[in-house]
C-alpha cells in the first residue's frame, strides 16, 4: 500500500479514495489562518519512490480502486513531466479507475499552461480542490493567501475548459466582522463567474496560528450564518453542487445552487431563530483549538 507521512489530510468526499502522497506538506505554507502543514517541510517525493509505491499495490486490490487522491497540500504542483508519468502509471495499474483528484493551490494553477492541463485531464485528472477562501482582496491579504482572486479567476475558467472540474472552498468568517460585507459580495461574485462544479463552506477556527485569529474582530454566530445565507442568495448558480458539511461548520447543509437556494436559506433562518430564542445568536462561537 502507499506510504504516508503524517499529518495526512483529504477532502470529505475522498473518504473512499486510495491516497498517494506525491508531495509532502504545502509548497506555499504561509497562509495566516492555516497550520495544517506548519511543521512538515515541503518536499516533492522522488518519482522512482512514487512509481515503486504504485507498482507495489497488489493487482487483486487494484481492480477495486475507482478513485485516487493525490496528496499533500497541492499535489499538482509536481513538475508536469513527472506528474504525467505518475498518471500514466496509475491508469496502467488500476483498470477500473474513473477519477484522479488533488488539492490545488493558486501557484500550481497559474504555473501550468492550458496544454499541460489538457494533458493531465486526458490521463483522468478530473477534479481539483481549490481553496479560494474569499473573493475579496483585503480578506486574502489579511489571510496572507499569496494570491489575487481576480487574477486567478481567468486561469480557473481556462482550466475548466479542458474538462477538469473544480471544487471551491470558502471560509466563513475569514475577514472577521470588519470585512464581512466585502467578503460576502466579492466571494459570491467570484463563484458566480467561475461557476465551479462543487462549492463548500468551511468556518474559521483556530488552528495553531493564533496571531491571525486573535487579530480579528471575531464574528458571532449571527455573522457566520448571515455570511452563509447571503452568499447563497447572491450566487447565481448553474447547477453547483453545494456542501457545508466540514467538521468546522455549525449547520450541515447540502443541495444545488440555484435549485435548492430557497430551502437552504430557510434552514439557515430556522437555525438563527433557534439560537436567538436561546440567547446565543450574538455570542462568539466556541472555536476549538487543535493540539
Amino acid at each position: 500500500m502507499p506510504v504516508h507521512t503524517e499529518p495526512l489530510y483529504r477532502p470529505p468526499s475522498e473518504a473512499h479514495s486510495l491516497i498517494f502522497q506525491i508531495t509532502h506538506g504545502c509548497s506555499y505554507n504561509k497562509c495566516a489562518f492555516c497550520g495544517m502543514y506548519l511543521h512538515k517541510p515541503f518536499e516533492i517525493k522522488p518519482l522512482d519512490r512514487v512509481l515503486a509505491e504504485i507498482s507495489a499495490v497488489p493487482d487483486s486490490y487494484a481492480k477495486s480502486v475507482k478513485k485516487i487522491f493525490l496528496a499533500d497540500g497541492d499535489g499538482v504542483i509536481y513538475p508536469t513531466d513527472g506528474l504525467i508519468t505518475i498518471l500514466d502509471a496509475l491508469n496502467a495499474k488500476f483498470p477500473n479507475l474513473i477519477r484522479i483528484s488533488s488539492y490545488c493551490g493558486p501557484h500550481a494553477i497559474m504555473k501550468k499552461s492550458a496544454d499541460e492541463w489538457r494533458e493531465l485531464y486526458a490521463r483522468r485528472l478530473k477534479l481539483l480542490y481549490f481553496g479560494l477562501e474569499s473573493g475579496n482582496r483585503e480578506v486574502l491579504k489579511l489571510m496572507n493567501k499569496g494570491m489575487d482572486a481576480l487574477k486567478v479567476l481567468p486561469k480557473v475558467k481556462e482550466i475548466k475548459e479542458t474538462g477538469i472540474a473544480f471544487s471551491v472552498m470558502v471560509i466563513l468568517g475569514g475577514g472577521g466582522k470588519r470585512l464581512k460585507q466585502e467578503h460576502i459580495a466579492d466571494t459570491a461574485k467570484w463563484v458566480t463567474e467561475a461557476a465551479p462544479e462543487y462549492l463548500s463552506f468551511l468556518t474559521l477556527f483556530l488552528r495553531r496560528k493564533k496571531d491571525y485569529f486573535n487579530g480579528l474582530e471575531k464574528p458571532t454566530f449571527r455573522d457566520i450564518f448571515e455570511e452563509s445565507r447571503d452568499m447563497i442568495q447572491l450566487i447565481e448558480g448553474r447547477n453547483i453542487i453545494f456542501r457545508s458539511n466540514h467538521v468546522s461548520n455549525f449547520l450541515p447543509l447540502e443541495g444545488r445552487l440555484a435549485q435548492d437556494k430557497d430551502r437552504l436559506v430557510r434552514s439557515i433562518d430556522e437555525a438563527m431563530d433557534a439560537l436567538e430564542a436561546r440567547g446565543q445568536l450574538d455570542k462568539y462561537p466556541e472555536f476549538y483549538e487543535e493540539m
